[in-house]
């Protein structure tokens, strides 16, 4: 009797059903919908620290430029404008001059004054300057960086 039992169990159930199934990759999908947006958050979240890092070292280094007695005088330029200065960068930062995570295409551009000690570093889209360093954000600023920060 019992080795029957058995046996009828075994043969009705081989396998998942339809229902079974779709419900599990509805659960599925439903995690995946949660998950994709916030993992893609994050990870421009992580381009921009180490895009603000990187600004940060670079204004550190023309900053120590600066003290060593250089004179600097860039406005809103690309740091390739001053090449003593370039060099020096790529010199102090292992790596040299870091690449712009947040877009590819971007560049680095500078104001910095020997006179007024001031040194503002940002990004160049190629029509705006977005300034980083210092951390600037007004209410009405279009810095694409402030929307991850």
């Amino acid at each position: 009797m019992m080795a029957w039992l058995v046996k009828q169990i075994n043969k009705k159930n081989k396998g998942f059903t339809l229902i079974e199934m779709v419900v599990v990759m509805a659960i599925i999908a439903v995690l995946i919908a949660i998950a994709v947006p916030q993992v893609l958050r994050l990870i421009n979240k992580s381009k921009v620290t180490a895009d603000l890092s990187s600004a940060k070292a670079i204004a550190t280094q023309i900053q120590q430029y600066m003290a060593d007695g250089a004179n600097v005088k860039l406005t809103d330029a690309p740091i390739s404008d001053d090449a003593k200065l370039e060099s020096y960068i790529k010199q102090r930062i292992n790596g040299g001059i870091p690449k712009i995570r947040f877009n590819n295409n971007w560049v680095w551009r500078v104001t910095a004054n020997t006179t007024s000690e001031e040194v503002y570093v940002g990004v160049n889209d190629g029509s705006s300057t977005y300034w980083l360093f210092p951390e600037i954000s007004p209410q009405n600023d279009t810095n694409p960086y402030w929307k991850y920060k």
